[in-house]
């Protein structure tokens, strides 16, 4: 089938995937082993056990890489284990954020993680007014990305690579 589109959306494409591109590219957000474990103690003090596929989900989103992708259904642990993955990223220095696209889902990944989140339309306006800029020292969370269209999620990659910041697409 013919599919169509502007001129605007396929260069709209291209930057969010040259900025995702160099996001992923950059190797200075790991959480060194010893906060890894230390978190993975605390939950398991909690209760909170990671399966095996959660340990594996924790271990790619603390590594080194710009830009992380956690990819799972509905219940089956994606905020519990992004609750560890936050504390290890705290304890190791960095400041970590939320955002989803409905304020119910940021509610929801506040919650169920302990990450401070909110819509993404609100952190745009906080970014139009220069506040609460991302760092090199941020970690933003992005929950339920699949969700979010290409002109927002290009605005927000490309805020994060220039910034410097880690992303994780949940």
């Amino acid at each position: 089938d013919d599919r169509f589109t502007s001129r605007a959306m396929v260069e709209t494409e291209q930057r969010l995937e040259n900025a995702a591109i160099r996001l992923d590219a950059r190797r200075g957000h790991g959480v060194e082993e010893r906060y890894r474990e230390r978190a993975l103690a605390h939950g398991k003090e909690r209760g909170m056990v990671l399966s095996r596929e959660q340990r594996g989900a924790f271990e790619h989103a603390t590594g080194s890489r710009g830009l992380s992708t956690v990819i799972g259904y509905a219940g089956t642990g994606k905020s519990a284990m992004l609750g560890v993955a936050r504390e290890a990223w705290e304890t190791a220095g960095y400041e970590v954020r939320g955002i989803a696209l409905s304020g119910i889902a940021a509610e929801s990944l506040e919650s169920g993680s302990g990450i401070q989140s909110r819509t993404i339309a609100s952190l745009e306006h906080q970014w139009g007014q220069d506040r609460e800029l991302l760092t090199d020292k941020t970690v933003l969370v992005i929950d339920e990305a699949g969700m979010i269209g290409t002109r927002q999620m290009e605005r927000v990659i490309t805020e994060a690579e220039k910034r410097r910041a880690k992303v994780v697409l949940v």
